[in-house]
């Protein structure tokens, strides 16, 4: 019986690269996009998709999924951003399932939520909030995921996949040298897995950092146990 694979990771937090690296293992099977935005779902799936109220047809889309996985293969790999709120009820109608987790640095978070999505500087930093408490609500009440960031998968690919295979065996011949077409501050391009935080904490503004240490500041504790640190207004900012 095949694994179903989710990871659960934040949009603009590397989760397009951990799921192409996992895609890498001959023993998995990931779907041609993202679940939520193949056709058979997607009217359900973005219909108020971060609305925590909003129950899906697990069932339903389960079925439609499984007509794009290869049924054969012993790893079935999807990565819906929204799916981090739902967790707990994906793992009723997955069985067996596991569940990566992956947050990302809240200031580069932010940064791509602006940037990409045009979103107001609150509404990033109060996004990129929620995504890291339930993240850490996932830790607690999943049975056993591996928890991870994406600043460990880029400063240390080859260890990323040696702990990505250790939590689940089946995930063999993982290829952490080849090169990914991902989306980054820089553009869209194949290239190695690199590490972007740099120059997405960069872009912010003076402005930017203020507005979104009065958002970090009262919830430094929440950073805290992701292993964040809550960085001086001019600390990194754009002049």
């Amino acid at each position: 019986m095949p694994t179903y694979l989710f990871v659960l990771c934040p949009p603009y937090c590397g989760s397009t690269l951990l799921w192409k690296l996992l895609a890498t293992s001959p023993n998995a099977s990931a779907l041609p996009a993202e679940g939520q935005f193949l056709p058979e779902v997607e009217s359900i799936m973005r219909d108020r998709p971060w609305h925590r109220d909003r129950d899906m047809p697990w069932e339903e889309i389960r079925a439609a999924w499984e007509t794009h996985w290869d049924m054969d293969k012993p790893v079935l790999l999807e990565k819906s951003p929204p799916n981090l709120i739902r967790a707990q009820a994906i793992a009723r109608h997955f069985d067996p399932c596991r569940f990566i987790i992956m947050v990302r640095n809240p200031y580069a978070h932010a940064e791509g939520l602006m940037r990409r999505n045009d979103w107001s500087v609150t509404r990033a930093g109060n996004f990129a909030l929620m995504c890291l408490r339930s993240q850490l609500e996932n830790t607690l009440v999943l049975d056993t995921p591996l928890v991870m960031t994406y600043e460990s998968l880029v400063e240390d690919p080859g260890a990323s996949c040696a702990r990505l295979q250790a939590f689940l065996p089946e995930l063999e011949a993982l290829d952490h040298s080849a090169d990914f077409e991902v989306h980054s501050v820089e553009g869209t391009a194949q290239r190695p897995i690199t590490d972007f935080n740099a120059q997405k904490i960069a872009a912010l503004s003076d402005e930017d950092f203020e507005a979104l240490n009065n958002l970090f500041l009262p919830q430094r504790e929440l950073l805290r146990d992701w292993g964040y640190a809550f960085m001086p207004a001019r600390a990194g900012a754009a002049a």
